[in-house]
């Protein structure tokens, strides 16, 4: 069992609560839609994993900044920018901004407009 407010947070408050928001927003997501889908490739049946498990890279659903907080940091806790990814995917796009194009199976319909308007 996972504690819930770990110690470490208190140094690293900022990656506490991104790492919050991230898992809210997979949670609504998965509320909203039933299952985790990777919205770029399509790889289906993502499952949320709690901040303290030992992760599967073959079935993790990671929350991806769509334009990375890196470069747009205004935009880190914004949900529109924020697309339900699996490891691989998130990983191979890491701080890159690709075209909305590369969004080929949104869980919402509205996702590739919503991006188009929030920079």
């Amino acid at each position: 069992m996972c504690e819930k407010n770990p110690k470490w947070r208190l140094n690293n408050q900022e990656k506490w609560e991104q790492m919050q928001f991230n898992v809210g927003f997979l949670k609504k997501m998965e509320t909203i839609y039933g299952t985790l889908n990777c919205e770029y490739c399509g790889k289906p049946n993502l499952k949320i994993y709690e901040w303290c498990e030992k992760i599967n890279s073959n079935d993790v659903a990671t929350a991806d900044h769509f334009y990375p907080k890196s470069k747009y940091n205004n935009l880190k806790m914004e949900e529109k920018n924020m697309i339900v990814s699996c490891y691989s995917c998130n990983n191979n796009k890491k701080d890159g901004v690709c075209s909305v194009e590369t969004i080929k199976h949104p869980l919402n319909p509205n996702k590739i407009k919503e991006i188009n308007t929030i920079i």
